[in-house]
């Protein structure tokens, strides 16, 4: 079961808190013996021949507040205590937990996690419900202000990989008859500015990484994967990826006392130019790293160039199957200097086929990421707050 996977679940399906470890199927099995002719892309598994450091990291060298994380789904009071032992070992302080928009629901949910407040930020969603029929609005903005008497301290995660928002498709499901708006549609600003005016931060989701909407052939760098969550960017009504990036940055703008959280570093980890371009111009806008450690593993260098430039922006997340070796793999990639090592299907539960390499961040900066820029999105979302 991979992240994709086990995000689909139902609210109440509960995770254990192993390894979501993808065994290889039995063609994969085959395909590691079989001739170089003969040899699939998707069951290549290459080792490293490289004679050098290999870093074992369990515990990350600061404190961490993780800014996006969507497991495990505890059901009972015991796996939120298991949830706590785990982040106690890798030294996770405190976790952002993604609830319901709905009120009731959110309440129900919040039972679970109120004994332990200290170590969990509890984060509502927005209600999308009918959200293409005149009228909308006031109700989702009393279910917001709900939520936030009952303790939510963010709003997120919400989702646009083109279709808009309140609406997902997964792979092989029909398109909506209809769009949801997109981040810049005049219909959602009333939200956007009731959400700065209460303080709450907003972690946001659009587009998905590049390769999900180009070519499926051989000059795919992200194949396997791509493959796998293709987006069929030229159905009728869909907004391609660079329209999801401009709806980004135009709602950041319009609401520069709102402060937004892009998601997986905004899906821009393979340009990170623009991505510091938006950065520049929208000072209420941080991101995350969440479930983007292997695609930023492959250019070190310019990560940790991009990292110094913009030391308060990036935030630490997980989003990936929650376990020990999950948290080792982004400490050994954030902290070591550690050289072409591979990570497939064992810990990021993705297809990649490329080596990794560490940043070696130094600790100012892994400070940052690990906890303090959370927590000034936090002090800046609440220094704009009016109600």
């Amino acid at each position: 079961m991979n992240r994709r996977h086990w995000l689909c679940l139902g609210a109440g399906a509960p995770l254990t808190l192993a390894a979501q470890t993808r065994l290889p199927d039995q063609s994969s099995a085959e395909g590691t013996s079989a001739s170089p002719e003969k040899l699939l892309l998707k069951d290549y598994r290459p080792r490293s021949i490289y004679k050098v450091p290999e870093t074992g990291i369990q515990r990350a060298k600061f404190p961490i507040l993780d800014a996006h994380s969507h497991g495990p789904r505890p059901a009972s009071a015991e796996q939120v205590k298991d949830w706590i032992q785990l982040m106690d070992q890798a030294g996770v302080d405190r976790t952002v937990v993604f609830l319901s928009s709905n009120p009731e629901r959110f309440a129900a949910q919040r039972a679970l996690y109120t004994p332990y407040d200290r170590r969990f930020d509890l984060w509502c969603n927005l209600n999308f419900t009918g959200c293409d029929q005149p009228g909308f609005g006031p109700q989702a903005i009393e279910s917001l202000e709900s939520c936030r008497k009952l303790g939510a301290v963010g709003v997120g995660e919400v989702s646009d990989k083109g279709w808009g928002f309140g609406r997902f498709v997964r792979r092989g499901e029909a398109a909506p008859a209809t769009a949801g708006p997109h981040a810049d549609d005049p219909r959602l600003d009333p939200l956007w500015r009731r959400c700065g005016e209460l303080g709450l931060p907003v972690n946001i989701h659009v587009s998905d990484p590049i390769w999900s909407y180009q070519p499926m052939d051989g000059t795919n760098d992200g194949l396997m994967n791509a493959f796998t969550w293709r987006i069929d960017d030229k159905q009728p009504g869909i907004l391609g990826h660079d329209g999801l990036i401009r709806s980004l940055d135009a709602v950041a703008q319009r609401h520069p006392r709102t402060t937004f959280i892009a998601c997986h570093l905004a899906n821009l980890e393979y340009d990170l130019a623009r991505l510091g371009q938006i950065f520049d111009h929208n000072p209420n806008l941080f991101a995350d790293i969440s479930a983007r450690f292997a695609e930023t593993a492959p250019i070190p260098r310019a990560m940790n160039k991009f990292l110094s430039h913009y030391p308060d922006r990036v935030l630490y997340g997980t989003d990936m199957g929650y376990s020990q070796p999950m948290f080792s793999a982004t400490f050994r990639i954030l902290e070591s200097e550690d050289e072409h090592f591979y990570d497939q299907d064992e810990n990021f539960n993705f297809d990649y086929h490329w080596p990794l390499y560490g940043f070696g961040l130094p600790d100012k900066l892994l400070k940052g990421i690990y906890k303090d820029n959370a927590e000034l999105a936090y002090r800046q979302a609440q220094a704009h707050a009016t109600s």
